[in-house]
This record gives C-alpha cells, sequence and structure tokens, in this order.
C-alpha cells in the first residue's frame, strides 16, 4: 500500500514579498502588489497562496486556472466581454487561464489563491 503524501503549511504571519505588477499594465493609480506561494503539488502544477494589493486599477491576464478567497479588501473585476464582478470579503472566484480582467482594486485586498498552470511554477 503506498503512504499519502501531504503537505502541511503554518499559518502565514509577516510581511509578504514584493509581486511587482507589470508598469505597462497599470491603469490607473500606483497599486503595489505583493504574495507568496505556501505550498505546491510534487509537480509544481498547483499552487496556494496569499497575494495583496493597495488601491489602484490595472490589466491582469491569467497564466493559469486561479481560485481565490477574499479575505479583506474589495476589487471589481472587469473581465474582456465588459462583464463584472465585485469581491469583497467571503467571496470566491474563479478566472479562467487566458482570462482578460482589469482589476479595480477600491479598498487595499488580501486573498487566497489556488493557482494551477500548465507549466511548472517555479
Amino acid at each position: 500500500m503506498s503512504e499519502l503524501a501531504m503537505q502541511h503549511a503554518a499559518a502565514f504571519e509577516g510581511e509578504l514579498p514584493p509581486m511587482p505588477i507589470e508598469p505597462a499594465w497599470i491603469l490607473e493609480g500606483d497599486p503595489v502588489a505583493k504574495g507568496t506561494v505556501i505550498v505546491q503539488s510534487a509537480d509544481k502544477l498547483v499552487s496556494t497562496g496569499l497575494w495583496s494589493c493597495t488601491t489602484g486599477k490595472f490589466r491582469w491576464t491569467f497564466s493559469g486556472d486561479e481560485f481565490v478567497y477574499l479575505l479583506a479588501g474589495e476589487v471589481t473585476v472587469t473581465d474582456s466581454t465588459g462583464g463584472k464582478i465585485t469581491l469583497r470579503p467571503g467571496d470566491l472566484a474563479h478566472f479562467p487561464r487566458g482570462a482578460e480582467t482589469v482589476w479595480h482594486v477600491t479598498q487595499e485586498v488580501r486573498k487566497v489563491f489556488t493557482l494551477r498552470t500548465p507549466e511548472p511554477l517555479e
């Protein structure tokens, strides 16, 4: 019988490291993003972490399927068809790989993300 290989990560405390937004993607303000991957699958195709961002507006194209759970703040996300969702603490959302969006962060946000990528995330 094979053993189940489980991973565990303690609650993250402290300052998140910088995870800059591409400057050309910024549309308004000076949003500062920070984040870190906390745990990954053995093949590094699935990653879970924390991300935060100060107020501002920017484009974002998803490199993989991403599921998010908002812990704090408020953000309105608009997709390429003009569809909009506003996320607040406790809200969950899924963004498919390749989705082209605009994020308008009106209150500094903090989220948990799970990202499934086609290639290992290093």
